[in-house]
């Protein structure tokens, strides 16, 4: 549930910021009531850098459409304040 909320979340804000989602993946754990996501990873490309961001899911009483909104919503903060434009050949990817 979470990851189809992320995916959504997580391209919705591609198209409007002129990003390009590359991958979204999830570390599950075996809960109580079921597999628990513990922690995703994006990586896009905006303004020329491949960008990766990973961050822990919290929390986990919260139903996954919230949960994968305060996600995207941390990543697009990130994007637009730690990540410039290209200078020069570096290709480097950017940890967000």
């Amino acid at each position: 549930m979470f990851l189809g909320s992320a995916r959504r979340a997580v391209q919705d804000l591609c198209e409007r910021r002129g990003a390009e989602m590359e991958s979204l993946t999830c570390e599950v754990v075996p809960g109580a009531e079921g597999n628990v996501v513990v922690a995703a990873t994006t990586v896009v490309f905006f303004r020329g850098r491949r960008c990766v961001f990973r961050r822990g899911i919290w929390p986990p009483s919260h139903p996954a459409a919230t949960r994968a909104a305060i996600y995207a919503s941390v990543l697009e903060e990130r994007l637009m304040t730690h990540v410039l434009p290209r200078l020069g050949d570096d290709a480097s990817p950017v940890d967000l």
